[in-house]
């Protein structure tokens, strides 16, 4: 009975949203000032002007100071300028030509870390034997280069570190990625199951 309840009204809400689409104008558009809070197109001059800037550090390979992790296991700071390297994509990446662990030693660079040549979507991680992960090409989307700037309010955050290895701050995020992870053997997410009723 109540399965047959939630069927008619499914029925009932499909055919109320197709009576309302059918009903409205095909060529019914909205204006883009009118779509947020502000009644000004997305594309007005804010009035805001943007200084130049200069990155932190000198240019890859000349003795750049390392910016200390803002907390345990964050991705460390770049710090050195990339503004001339161009966009990273798959096909196309700078900092692999320094950071993979071969060429880093004889740059003198910091070498890409296990964690990136290990694919942790199968079970505890595989191993990728020295290539990089396909989800680890975009270096900068974790790690980023730092500006030289003069803000008008200091940032006041203090990160939390388990312990010092060597002297510094350093990750070890590979053993600790699946920490506190508790993985459903039941099936119960599987698409391809059937749905159990109430």
């Amino acid at each position: 009975m109540k399965k047959n309840m939630t069927r008619f009204l499914t029925l009932i809400t499909a055919l109320g949203c197709a009576a309302v689409f059918m009903g409205a104008k095909a060529d019914a558009t909205i204006n883009e000032d009118k779509l947020g809070l502000s009644k000004t197109s997305v594309n007005a001059d804010s009035g805001l002007k943007t200084e130049a800037f200069t990155y932190q550090g000198k240019n890859p390979g000349e003795q750049n100071k390392r910016i200390p992790r803002a907390y345990d296991n964050a991705p460390p700071m770049i710090p050195h300028d990339i503004s001339s390297f161009g966009e990273i994509t798959k096909e196309s990446n700078a900092c692999t030509g320094c950071h993979l662990p071969e060429a880093a030693k004889a740059v003198g660079a910091i070498p890409v870390p296990k964690s990136h040549m290990t694919n942790f979507r199968k079970g505890n991680g595989e191993d990728l034997k020295g290539e990089l992960w396909n989800g680890r090409y975009n270096c900068t989307q974790c790690h980023a280069p730092q500006a030289v700037l003069d803000p008008a309010v200091m940032n006041r955050f203090k990160g939390a570190f388990r312990a010092k290895t060597g002297g510094e701050y350093k990750t070890n995020l590979s053993d600790t990625i699946r920490e506190g992870v508790k993985e459903d053997k039941s099936g119960s997410f599987d698409i391809n199951k059937d749905v159990i009723a109430d």
